[in-house]
């Protein structure tokens, strides 16, 4: 906002300073109003006379004395350009005088602090003389008499300001609603103060609030896209588990009655139902977990306790790939939220690292209280020794059903759902997940969630041990 207002205060005063300069160019030497014109004229000739008087009555230095305190100066010179009467300082007043001569009219000529004015003047006995007019500036912006005064600077300011607000506001909200929709918050909109974005019907108002009014008629067109491919993604997978039972009915049945060669026939059948069972399981909690646009309920949480309570299961999980889990356990690390999602995350993070990591593999479980950005967090870092993911698909990996290693894509059991359901889990929590290589080869999948404080009278001591086949 802040830039954007600059550049437009700037845009504004650059402009205007052409238009000065371009205007200025030339002195002023005509006021464009004709009675302005004539007094000043007549005020001229009026001072001009007395000026004569003075020069040709030998009261020059008596005049000059009485004119000490004013503001303006008054002086005569010779058409030649001689100074008669007083000293302006005027290292180039030759040329002004000659012009006015010349011209036979009132001319002018700016200089840095002050204006002088040459107007021709003529005595009674007939006498030509150039009668002079040093008038200092009443401001001190008014440098080469260029620049406006502080009232006319002051107004300017306070209008460039409006204006550059006027169209930095607005512009502002549309950014913030555009973050909150890129966070996965569809129902932002913006809201603003012309009634004209509230009529969807008509297309009335300026083009910021046209702007404003089709951004949310997009927004309101990604939400309905986004609702009905997730009740439909839903409703599918409904749908699916009902054929799913009778299927494992029916199979349950064929057991019984089948010959002894089709066991394996059977067996088959019963895994791939099993998988496409766990697939609609895991389709339906990232559905709920996109539907939910906000915890219902918080409670508090040990982020250390509930990863030990973890660690029975996947190292049993990992005995059976050949892996060795390592643990680092430290106390402190506590969060608000809702303890099932979170344990999901981290439950399909360590199972997607015992996949990529099995045959020997090595997987490192941390949990600790880390400050970024002047915040606390929780973390859960999970690395392994796998072979890793390629830097132009870190970024890819959380959305549903993507591989990254295609070439293996028959070959890998999952569904490149566990990432899509950590990444949602974390994001409801207010947190970020952090998906890096590490140097040595391997991956580094990091959960960074908003830390809790710590409740009274509880603590787990770190902890550090090592599980192998």
């Amino acid at each position: 906002m802040t830039r954007l207002l600059l550049k437009i205060f700037l845009a504004y005063w650059v402009v205007a300073g052409i238009v000065i300069l371009i205007s200025d160019y030339e002195p002023h030497r005509h006021i464009h109003n004709p009675e302005l014109a004539d007094a000043l004229d007549s005020a001229l000739a009026m001072d001009g006379r007395t000026m004569v008087d003075a020069y040709e009555g030998g009261r020059c230095r008596e005049l000059q004395k009485m004119l000490s305190s004013s503001r303006d100066r008054m002086y005569l010179a010779s058409t030649d350009g001689r100074v008669l009467c007083g000293d302006p300082g005027v290292s180039d007043l030759r040329k002004l005088v000659a012009t006015a001569v010349k011209q036979q009219k009132r001319m002018t000529a700016n200089y840095e602090w002050y204006q002088l004015l040459a107007a021709p003047v003529t005595s009674p006995s007939g006498a030509k003389y150039v009668f002079l007019l040093k008038s200092n500036y009443s401001s001190a912006l008014h440098i080469n008499g260029m620049l406006p005064g502080y009232t006319t600077v002051c107004i300017s300011c306070v209008v460039t300001v409006f204006l550059g607000l006027l169209i930095v506001l607005p512009i502002r909200r549309l950014r913030q609603a555009a973050g909150q929709i890129a966070m996965g918050r569809l129902d932002a909109r913006v809201r603003w103060w012309s009634s004209s974005t509230r009529k969807s019907g008509k297309r009335g108002g300026d083009d910021i609030n046209q702007l404003i009014r089709d951004f949310n008629h997009m927004a309101e067109r990604l939400e309905s896209l986004a609702n009905a491919q997730r009740m439909l993604l839903r409703d599918v997978s409904h749908e699916l588990r009902s054929p799913l039972t009778r299927l494992s009915v029916g199979l349950g049945l064929a057991r019984e009655q089948a010959p002894a060669n089709m066991c394996e026939s059977l067996d088959r059948i019963e895994s791939e139902a099993a998988r496409l069972n766990a697939l609609i399981g895991q389709i339906l909690s990232l559905s709920q977990l996109d539907s939910m646009p906000r915890l219902d309920s918080a409670c508090h949480i040990s982020l250390s306790a509930l990863v030990v309570d973890l660690l029975p299961d996947i190292e049993y999980e990992a005995a059976q790939s050949d892996c060795i889990i390592r643990s680092t356990i430290a106390e402190g690390c506590y969060v608000s939220g809702d303890e099932e999602l979170i344990r999901a995350a981290v439950e399909n993070l360590l199972r997607n690292a015992i996949k990529y990591a099995s045959g020997s593999g090595m997987i490192h479980v941390e949990t600790a209280v880390e400050e970024r950005q002047g915040e606390k967090f929780s973390t859960v870092r999970i690395s392994d020794n796998g072979p890793g993911i390629p830097e132009h698909e870190i970024g890819l990996v959380i959305k549903p059903f993507y591989r990254a290693d295609r070439s293996r894509h028959w070959q890998q059991e999952g569904y490149g759902i566990g990432l899509a359901i950590a990444d949602r889990a974390t994001r409801l929590h207010g947190g970020v997940l952090g998906i890096r290589n590490k140097t040595d080869g391997g991956l580094i999948v990091e959960i960074f969630l908003p830390a809790a404080e710590q409740p009274e009278a509880t603590h787990l001591a770190v902890t550090e041990h090592a599980v192998s086949s």
